[in-house]
């Protein structure tokens, strides 16, 4: 008699056993982006602009009438020059701050131009310096650096731990020579700069 009840029992107890599911789905997006601020770096060597402006611990004299002036007057083969002044949408400064956002270990960051600056100048007057604020990466420029003739140039790179939001400081200098020969109705010229961010 107690066999029989201690069956009934288990099998009631086994019939309360019940189970339900369901997923877990995570989708997370790819983030790599890179931004800047700046708009325009303007090298107006006919303008007022004065004083000079620090680039990796070494002084420049911004693109002004004076400064150029001075650069004649010393007869040296060439200078380099910062910029007169920088557009930042809302103001103007010495340098353009850029920002990669990413989710990415490794990344990098580099500058191409579209067009060519006109005769006697060429892109390679053109020197890109980078400066890190804060965050992933580092500067592959460790001086000024004339862009290449074709071609892209790598400024900053990530080789590990490459996530979240780094801030660089981002310069442009321009080289003058002595032997330029300027028109007589003046230099004027533009190409545009486009920073890239690619990640293996």
């Amino acid at each position: 008699m107690r066999k029989g009840i201690t069956l009934v029992l288990a099998l009631f107890g086994l019939a309360l056993v019940q189970a339900a599911s369901h997923t877990v789905t995570v989708n997370v997006p790819s983030v790599l982006s890179v931004s800047l601020d700046a708009t325009d770096f303007l090298f107006d060597f006919g303008s007022s602009a004065t004083g000079n402006v620090t680039v990796g611990g070494t002084p420049y004299s911004r693109a002004g009438q004076s400064a150029y002036n001075a650069f004649l007057d010393a007869n040296t083969s060439s200078q380099v020059f910062a910029p007169s002044s920088v557009s930042l949408g809302g103001g103007t400064g010495d340098f353009a701050t850029l920002t990669v956002r990413s989710n990415r270990a490794k990344w990098t960051v580099s500058v191409s131009a579209s067009g060519s600056l006109a005769p006697p100048l060429d892109n390679t007057r053109l020197q890109v310096y980078a400066e890190k604020i804060s965050g992933a990466g580092s500067s592959l420029t460790t001086n000024p650096t004339p862009l290449p003739t074709t071609g892209s140039l790598n400024i900053i790179q990530a080789t590990a731990s490459g996530q979240g939001k780094s801030l660089f400081k981002v310069y442009n200098l321009l080289e003058l020579r002595l032997s330029d020969d300027i028109p007589l109705e003046g230099y004027s010229s533009q190409i545009t700069l486009t920073y890239t961010i690619a990640s293996p």
